[in-house]
């Protein structure tokens, strides 16, 4: 009896065998794992950033009336007594009535936020540097952690029409990059509601190496669109996606 329940057994040998098998599937098996988690993590992130941003939004409306009303296709013209519209000035004065008082912020950090010097923010191909620390972006931090920049920008016609909403949904954990953990969402009078930046375009121009393109290749600004993509997918990081 003693003989057969030995010949049951396992020797050292197969253990050892059966244990390397067990960790090459796991080498193999792991990092597909841990990026699966990270892109639904992402997702999960991403919309709720999203649903803050529109809901307040949706209670600045309440009080302010219609986005189509705040005149953001000539923000540059807000301030009576710079007709050009000083950008500080501009910016400080729109956020400070329709955007700020409907966010749950902990630290209002302004333009040339000190807090940022030190982080290193990149575009999708992660070569070009996105600083936050300057005199374009007005850099908040919410009290989940979330970090948004607001900035202006303009269509070429020397007048502000847009307002850009960068948001870093980890905050200043890396990897800091667009399109990885970083999304920009757009505002204008002409949308009437936030969008995604790039929303509206093919899903083949989301994706071109083109100026904002959700590619790393992408000429300038790589990574802007990114968020639109995933919209468009569905609210999916689908497996063509630059992660």
């Amino acid at each position: 009896m003693s003989g057969q329940a030995a010949r049951l057994g396992f020797t050292l040998a197969e253990v050892l065998i059966t244990l390397g098998i067990i960790g090459v599937v796991a080498a193999m098996t792991m990092p597909s794992l841990v990026t699966n988690y990270q892109k639904k993590q992402t997702i999960s992130q991403l919309k709720k950033s999203y649903s803050v941003v529109s809901q307040a939004l949706v209670s600045s409306q309440a009080e302010n009336g219609s986005i189509e009303e705040w005149n953001l296709s000539n923000i540059g013209q807000m301030n009576p007594d710079d007709p050009n519209g000083s950008y500080s000035e501009t910016l400080t004065s729109l956020l400070n009535k329709y955007f700020l008082p409907y966010f749950d912020v902990v630290e209002d950090c302004g333009l040339n936020c000190s807090l940022q010097k030190n982080i290193k923010r990149y575009e999708l191909n992660k070569v070009k540097e996105v600083s936050w620390c300057d005199k374009f972006h007005y850099v908040i931090t919410l009290k989940d952690g979330t970090i948004i920049a607001f900035m202006m920008d303009s269509s070429g016609v020397g007048v502000y029409q847009y307002v850009y909403i960068h948001v870093d949904i980890n905050g200043n954990s890396k990897p800091n990059i667009y399109g990885r953990d970083i999304f920009t969402f757009m505002l204008t009078s002409a949308t009437k509601n936030l969008n995604m930046a790039g929303s509206g375009y093919s899903r083949e121009i989301l994706k071109s190496s083109g100026r904002r393109g959700c590619n790393k290749n992408s000429s300038s600004d790589a990574g802007f669109y990114c968020g639109a993509l995933i919209q468009y997918d569905g609210w999916e990081i689908k497996n063509d996606y630059p992660w």
